[in-house]
């Protein structure tokens, strides 16, 4: 008998192990431990350093916290003064008219690029790499480049204008209340065109070219191929994109507060600059964060709305039910979206009506010419169609080179300043062409009397531990997300897209209170551990679309030949995403190459600057050094460059993933 409950015991082991192992895969999904090993670092850094960080915020926005110790609680008071506050009033009714009027400008060019580009064909890969240098460019070159092109005394604009005659005094474009913020939309209007034209272009390749021969043989103008064809299939690309750069846009900082500051007059004051202002300037963490809070309503519709149009194709394997009817939060969503819906089609029913009348008339008009001046033997119908054909082939070459030039004159200023001695540039000598050539600036720049070398040790040092630290995170985690079964990992994919939408100013804020009570501010340390906040979500992000693209058989083939969910990621998976890894990893660089706000924030010490910091520090004033700030955003761009030289095919195909992939 004692022989015998021992022998039933170890029997019953395995059978209980069975059956809890077969419960929790039914509770938990069938990959569960898995999967929680996968998803560990990642709900360790963004558990630690956005989701609390978030939270602390949230409360501090209900307290009259003024030091790195939170303040007595005021419940609401902080957001009834808000909307009691002429200048936060203000403020809203600034980013909005700056993001509508950059949104829509981006939009109207994007198409047109990408419609001239698409008819290029092959010959369309040289003209789309000029194009997306603005795009791939840092911020604080950005800001230097047009500085130096708009500043009123030495800038080339107000020189050309003055030189052609068109005015008679220097322009003040940035330091005009009328017009500053007309030029911030313009320089907007410039680093965005890259985004809308590469993803608005990757559309167009997918549209079935058949679709357009069968409607020109129906007779259909190209205007109403557009209407009918182009504009229908670039409908979900359209919608991604739009809606992506609107809250980009709505979040902008750091272009705008190295342009103006906020200036003048607060006539570029967005709601960002407003709330950097109060909470670190001020030091008024509670009405600081309320700002970014009161905003949060906003982007939450927009990020809901482009959650459902990114999230569909992510998950490969869906792990909730579709027969239980939509949710309480899609009702929610629908109530919100009804008026905007009706006035959408009210508008869209006026451009019809009032496209058909313009067409019909165009259409009469041309009758009626054609009947006046047609000739006998028709000899010259023949002639205006081919200078009809001969127009239509030479303008669209026209505007794609008016386009190039205006993308990249710009970075033409600030090589030819970056060579010209000091005496050619505050005498205005050889303005557009340095005679002779000088390198003069990088030896003032690099000399003993700048910090530059240190500022770029600084900078390189954490461009290559934080992509290191993301894109082995996020290799697991997205792999995590897309291809295991187990629950909430469709809430935890949403949640890393509304990480990687969250606005900058919105979590520098808290991590700022925060890093400061831990005494952790002004050091390396902190800028490597702050930059997952903005770096891992994006690398998920692209991970889990690359993921999805892998035949779910190669996993499964390996499942059956024995290798456990381990072997099948290091030994299968893992493989085939080299250009995927290689993407993020050039993706992470160049943020952290060109990160502002987080670096601006934390560091005080000149010897901890990164390049970015370093350089906001010789553009803020009214005296600047033109030669060496040309020179320095040379030598920040060149490694961008030789970066995106390099890796050209896959970032492109990064940047195009999250709009031209999961929808239809």
């Amino acid at each position: 008998m004692a022989d015998v409950l021992p022998t039933q015991s170890r029997v019953a082991t395995p059978v209980l192990q069975q059956t809890l192992t077969k419960r929790l895969q039914r509770t938990l999904g069938q990959d569960w431990n898995v999967a929680y090993i996968f998803m560990a670092p990642t709900v360790i850094l963004m558990g630690g350093l956005i989701a609390y960080p978030f939270v602390r915020a949230l409360y501090i926005s209900f307290t009259n916290t003024t030091t790195r110790d939170i303040g007595p609680f005021v419940g609401l008071l902080n957001y009834k003064n808000l909307w009691n506050d002429i200048f936060f009033r203000r403020s809203v009714v600034i980013t909005a008219k700056f993001t509508l009027s950059a949104v829509f400008l981006k939009l109207t060019v994007g198409i047109l690029a990408s419609v001239l580009l698409n008819r290029l064909g092959n010959k369309a890969s040289f003209w789309t790499g000029l194009v997306l240098l603005p795009w791939i460019m840092p911020d604080v070159v950005r800001a230097i480049t047009w500085k130096s092109l708009l500043d009123p005394l030495y800038g080339g604009v107000s020189r050309l204008l003055i030189t052609l005659g068109f005015v008679d005094k220097p322009l003040p474009f940035l330091t005009g209340v009328d017009t500053a913020l007309p030029t911030l939309i313009m320089v907007n209007l410039w680093q965005g065109i890259p985004f809308f034209t590469i993803n608005l272009l990757a559309g167009l390749k997918a549209i079935d070219m058949e679709l357009y021969e069968a409607a020109a043989i129906d007779g259909a103008s190209a205007w109403r191929q557009f209407l009918h064809i182009t504009l229908p299939g670039l409908r979900y690309v359209i919608i991604v994109v739009t809606l992506l750069s609107t809250i980009w846009t709505f979040n902008s900082f750091g272009l705008i507060f190295l342009l103006t500051g906020g200036g003048p007059m607060d006539a570029t004051k967005v709601y960002s600059i407003l709330a950097y202002n109060y909470a670190i300037g001020g030091l008024r963490y509670g009405p600081g964060i309320a700002v970014s809070m009161t905003m949060a309503p906003v982007l939450g519709i927009f990020i809901i709305i482009l959650g459902r149009y990114m999230m569909s194709g992510r998950r490969l394997y869906a792990t909730e039910s579709v027969s239980r009817g939509p949710s309480p939060l899609s009702h929610l969503l629908s109530v919100i979206a009804w008026p905007f819906q009706q006035l959408l089609r009210l508008v869209l029913a006026l451009f019809w009506l009032a496209n058909d009348l313009v067409e019909w008339l165009l259409g009469l008009l041309g009758n009626l010419f054609a009947r006046a001046s047609s000739a006998p033997h028709g000899s010259a119908s023949v002639a205006r169609r081919h200078r009809r054909r001969r127009s239509g082939q030479v303008l669209p070459i026209v505007a794609l080179v008016l386009l190039v030039i205006f993308e990249l004159l710009p970075f033409y200023w600030v090589i030819v300043t970056a060579f010209k001695t000091e005496l050619q540039i505050t005498r205005f000598e050889n303005v557009g062409w340095p005679i002779p050539w000088s390198l003069e600036q990088f030896e003032r720049l690099l000399g003993p009397a700048r910090n530059f070398v240190i500022w770029l040790r600084n900078t390189v040092t954490i461009s290559c531990i934080t992509p290191l630290i993301s894109t082995i995170v996020a290799s697991l985690s997205a792999y995590a997300l897309t291809r295991l079964r187990w629950k909430g990992a469709g809430a935890l994919s949403n949640s890393v897209l509304v990480a990687y939408l969250m606005p900058g100013i919105m979590m520098v804020i808290p991590l700022y209170g925060l890093f400061t009570w831990l005494h952790l501010t002004n050091t390396l340390f902190t800028l490597i551990l702050s930059y997952p906040t903005f770096g891992l979500p994006f690398a998920i992000w692209l991970m889990m679309g690359y993921y999805s693209s892998i035949p779910e058989e190669l996993e499964a083939a390996a499942l059956i030949d024995g290798c456990n969910r381990f072997q099948t990621f290091f030994k299968v998976v893992l493989p085939l995403t080299k250009p995927a890894l290689l993407a993020v990893a050039l993706f992470g660089v160049t943020q952290a190459w060109s990160e502002f706000l987080f670096a601006y924030v934390f560091i005080q010490s000149e010897s901890k600057m990164t390049i970015p910091v370093g350089l906001a520090q010789m553009i803020i004033g009214d005296v600047l050094p033109w030669g060496e700030l040309s020179a320095a955003a040379l030598l920040m761009a060149v490694p961008v460059l030789i970066l995106y030289s390099l890796g050209q095919r896959f970032m492109v195909a990064g940047l195009t993933a999250g709009a031209v992939k999961g929808g239809g």
